[in-house]
């Protein structure tokens, strides 16, 4: 059974929406800035970031807003966006049909436990919390209120999965409609911007220190002067369906999803492993019954970081040789965490429907250990037919996709 891709909606550092978000690309902007509120913060040295874009909250319901954090806006948006792309209809219509809604993030709301615990503290106890709190904390907060932005009844599902969020909610999506036990998959994931995500990372020395002053020369996947990630934010949701219910409806699909795998590399919480990428990427192939010569170009994960881009490099060789063309995102958009996946995907819908591929920006000289592969440095014409795109999460959650042209 063929699964295929029909809607789509997206909030990102550069754009709202797919469409307006593939533009600034094309254009070759950049959606990081400069952070300096984050200066005050005492053992921090990282000053970058990529906020989303402002976003019309408006269509949301007042009463179903008062339980959304900025991510739940974010991923709500995007959903109807989808849906309206797809010309399928929220609420009765949606939940008349064989329909399963996965959407995630990496975890609730940083900014709501930020000023819930702060106010913990100041008060030595619960006094003055507003009740709505906790359902902007949940693990599941974005996918329950989406579900309520949505007046959706049915199946739903809450990846959880960090970078690989809404990459898993793709694949998982593409399974239950090949089971056969969904027609429609509304999938996706979103986080929001906090100075504790980037924290994080710069903990570990893997958020990027050395261009504070020149946010827009970071971040630098595969470059030889890459010095870690840039932290963003954002949601990426698709609608897939299968083809039977495309046939019914009478709608043009925008892409084919061919396969997807995970697989969990458990030997190292935050070290990336060549082998168990170039692991997921080969059960990718052989999911979609595919060989490595069927694919024209590979989506990196790749977030500059100094030994995750050689990891992928590697890993990528390994499966496809020198020749595939290569390229990331990140000095785009920066790391979105559990929205990459789903952004990622469009934005490779959007290049094969263009027929052309994007560079990886700020790549200026290529790294030691990111050799091997054929990386894209400027806007190259080139009609492409199937995409594989990766995500690689802590904990060594590893994900792939494969993307075809209708």
């Amino acid at each position: 059974m063929k699964v295929f891709v029909t809607g789509m909606g997206a909030i990102t550092s550069l754009g709202h929406g797919s469409a307006t978000t593939f533009a600034a690309l094309v254009r070759g902007e950049s959606g990081i800035r400069a952070m300096p509120e984050w200066r005050t913060l005492n053992g921090l040295h990282s000053y970058v970031a990529a906020p989303a874009v402002d976003h019309d909250v408006s269509r949301i319901p007042r009463a179903v807003r008062r339980s959304m954090s900025r991510m739940s806006e974010m991923a709500a948006v995007a959903s109807h966006q989808a849906l309206a792309h797809a010309d399928l209809q929220a609420g009765g219509g949606l939940n008349e049909r064989r329909v399963l809604l996965a959407v995630g993030s990496t975890i609730g709301s940083p900014q709501i436990m930020e000023t819930y615990f702060r106010k913990m503290f100041e008060k030595n106890g619960p006094e003055g919390q507003l009740s709505t709190s906790f359902f902007k904390i949940m693990s599941h907060s974005v996918a329950a209120n989406v579900a309520a932005s949505l007046d959706f009844n049915g199946a739903l599902l809450s990846p959880n999965a960090a970078c690989a969020t809404s990459t898993q909610a793709l694949i998982l999506g593409w399974e239950m409609i090949r089971s056969g036990s969904y027609d429609i998959v509304i999938a996706g994931g979103a986080d929001e911007l906090h100075s504790m995500s980037v924290a994080t990372f710069d903990i570990v020395q893997a958020a990027s220190r050395a261009y504070n002053d020149r946010p827009e020369e970071s971040s630098r996947p595969f470059d030889a002067a890459r010095d870690g990630l840039v932290v963003s934010e954002g949601a990426g949701v698709v609608v897939l369906e299968s083809e039977s219910s495309v046939c019914k409806r009478g709608v043009r699909p925008l892409a084919e999803i061919l396969g997807g795998a995970y697989w969990c590399d458990s030997s190292h919480m935050s070290q990336s492993s060549a082998a168990t990428m170039a692991k997921v990427m080969q059960l990718t192939l052989e999911r979609a019954g595919l060989k490595s010569r069927d694919v024209d170009y590979v989506n990196a994960h790749a977030t500059g970081t100094v030994h995750g881009d050689a990891e992928e490099a590697k890993a990528i060789g390994a499966v496809f040789g020198e020749k595939i063309r290569v390229s990331s995102l990140k000095g785009h958009l920066g790391h979105s965490f559990a929205a990459c996946g789903a952004i990622e995907a469009m934005a490779c819908i959007e290049m094969m429907n263009a027929e052309l591929l994007l560079p990886t920006r700020n790549l200026r000289e290529v790294g030691a250990g990111c050799e091997g592969v054929t990386h894209i440095r400027e806007i190259s014409p080139s009609p492409t037919r199937r995409i594989l795109s990766s995500n690689f999460a802590f904990g060594g959650l590893n994900t792939s996709l494969l993307i075809s042209k209708v």
